[in-house]
């Protein structure tokens, strides 16, 4: 008898130091998150630095990244059923969703439109009244910022058809080149390309209608089942976003660094032109933070949905505007959940940046 409760104490006791083999109860949860871009670019610090720490695996998630070829295409996936969770441009799931194809809701906010006006410094353009009878560069026909350079332009009484001439010259390398070379006047371009182009030593400046800063468009979304069947899920996934906006203001080398040591092997840049484009996504990142409030990480403005509603039903975007509040979490107090995490911790795991 004796014997016998000794060999099933070691029995136990080696079942105790053994690792949990996979598919059991402590295994990660395979998520998978349907990103807006082709790539991971440099502007979405808060997807690829909780990767990289690996703070969704410490909450129980493997994040799978999905590419698509544009937020459009990613809120197709979701409408398909590809996936029930984006990282995206708001624009296109809130159309969706206004002609009743899908409910999605915004559980994370990253940016504030991001759009803006780009010039060289000695072309004298400083706002919209001066690209009467100018060029204007789109990075692709029938771009969905069209309209916001359009609005901006009818505003102030300017046929955008007329008056203002709008030719597609791309993006990166051969965009910055013809505006460099005066073969546009002007380009409507996103602010992080605004930042490399800067950080690449062009002497250059921006403008914008200050309404467009008001809309919350880009940022972490899910159906509305998801969101109640698995709040636990979108909760730890927010709360990722969050915690990468206070590592990144802490730290936006550290940032670089992490960007180029995983998606940046063929990178023309250097790290100080790197830190400098990071430190710029912060200033957009931040912006948005100050737009809602300037409390809670992340947090959705249903104001500033509200404004987005009104500007794409004038531009005829959107057939029918939503009651704002059901396109972001019924409970409010989601939002500070997903701020309940340790702050200092982020901060100083950001500023000895180990690792990398």
């Amino acid at each position: 008898m004796k014997n016998a409760l000794k060999a099933a104490t070691v029995v136990a006791a080696i079942a105790t130091a053994m690792p949990i083999a996979s598919g059991t109860a402590n295994a990660l949860e395979s998520v998978k998150i349907i990103h807006g871009n082709p790539v991971m670019i440099t502007a979405v610090f808060e997807l690829y630095v909780p990767l990289a720490l690996g703070w969704w695996k410490d909450d129980g998630y493997d994040v799978q990244v999905v590419y698509s070829q544009g937020s459009a295409a990613a809120v197709q996936s979701i409408i398909g059923g590809s996936g029930t969770i984006g990282m995206m441009n708001t624009t296109p799931w809130l159309a969706a969703d206004a002609k009743g194809l899908t409910d999605i809701r915004m559980l994370a906010t990253m940016r504030n439109t991001s759009w803006r006006i780009l010039t060289m410094a000695d072309k004298g353009i400083t706002k919209a009244a001066d690209l009467r009878g100018k060029t204007v560069g789109l990075a692709v026909a029938g771009s969905g910022g069209a309209m916001y350079l359009n609005s901006m332009l009818a505003s102030h009484d300017i046929n955008p058809q007329r008056e203002v001439r709008q030719a597609v010259i791309g993006l990166g390398a051969q965009s910055y080149e013809a505006l460099k070379s005066g073969a546009v006047d002007a380009s409507l371009t996103f602010m992080s390309e605004i930042a490399n182009f800067k950080a690449l030593g062009n002497n250059a400046s921006y403008f914008y209608d200050d309404q467009w800063m008001q809309f919350p468009d880009y940022g972490l979304v899910a159906t509305n089942d998801t969101l109640k069947a698995k709040p636990e899920l979108v909760e730890a996934l927010a709360r990722g976003i969050a915690k990468a906006q206070i590592f990144a203001e802490a730290n936006p080398e550290c940032v670089a660094k992490i960007y180029r040591k995983n998606y940046g092997a063929n990178r023309t840049t250097t790290l100080e032109q790197d830190t400098e484009i990071e430190k710029s996504n912060v200033e957009e990142a931040n912006l948005a933070f100050d737009r809602a409030g300037g409390e809670l990480r992340a947090k959705v403005s249903v104001e500033g949905l509200d404004k987005l509603q009104a500007f794409l039903l004038e531009n005829k975007l959107i057939p029918q505007t939503i009651d704002p509040k059901k396109l972001v979490p019924d409970d409010q107090a989601f939002f500070r959940r997903i701020n309940n995490f340790d702050h200092a911790a982020v901060i100083a795991q950001a500023k000895a940046c180990s690792g990398f």
